[in-house]
């Protein structure tokens, strides 16, 4: 089977559905978080995930708006977009993200945004910081998101911890390591230099993970941006994927 990976979408439709036509080969879905936040359009992106009926857990923007977590931990143009957002959702939307877990455990995987020892908040972006949650580990691979940049980092059989930032189309073989990472970077606000959307492709059968990325409309979701009100440095980081 395929599991298609879905992760910071942002309230970025265009990106969004770019992914999901590019997605075709898989039968099911994971979405990682951070459904909404910094895009024009959280309510259509809530809902797409909402029809998927997929395996869904909550990021640290959806923890904004349910309360979990403490609007002061955001910069200011990210409180400004949250706060626009929680104006625009819709009861059913706010409460579904209101029902959603912070971690969940699949058959050979795991998933949380941020990491084990801080689900909603917690960045891993090094082999430290990886290391740590590794420790914490019940099944072979966790995925994760919130870093906004696709990464794999993993601890190999012989006890040694590695990792590096991956690319459109790497593939990470996840039988030859002892526990592994891996971020599939964002759809909706990638942050690798690199303005494609970026989502992953989880292989259960050949316990592989693809990377994947796609181009989108960029110019069209900015404009949104722009009548919505939303910080311009929100806008302008789009179109060069940072």
């Amino acid at each position: 089977m395929k599991l298609g990976i879905l992760v910071d979408i942002h309230s970025n439709l265009e990106a969004l559905n770019c992914c999901l036509d590019a997605m075709r080969d898989v039968s099911e879905y994971l979405c990682l978080g951070d459904i909404i936040g910094y895009g024009p359009n959280p309510n259509e992106c809530v809902e797409i995930i909402r029809k998927l009926d997929c395996k869904t857990i909550a990021g640290n923007h959806e923890g904004a708006i349910t309360g979990k977590v403490d609007l002061n931990w955001f910069n200011r143009e990210a409180r400004e977009a949250i706060e626009w957002t929680a104006k625009v959702l819709t009861e059913p939307n706010r409460k579904f993200m209101e029902g959603l877990p912070e971690h969940i455990e699949l058959d050979d995987l795991e998933a949380v945004h941020g990491s084990l020892k801080n689900n909603l908040e917690e960045y891993i972006s090094n082999i430290t910081e990886g290391a740590a949650t590794i420790e914490l580990m019940k099944k072979n691979l966790l995925l994760v998101g919130h870093l906004h940049i696709p990464l794999v980092i993993m601890k190999e059989k012989d006890g040694k911890f590695d990792g590096w930032q991956l690319g459109d189309g790497d593939v990470v073989d996840i039988t030859k390591f002892d526990k592994v990472i891996i971020n599939v970077g964002a759809i909706g606000q990638p942050r690798d230099m690199d303005n494609r959307a970026s989502f992953g492709i989880y292989d259960t059968d050949a316990k592989t993970v693809e990377i994947r990325k796609v181009e989108y409309n960029v110019s069209a979701v900015q404009e949104k941006m722009r009548k919505a009100g939303l910080p311009d440095f929100l806008v302008e980081r789009l179109k060069y994927g940072r």
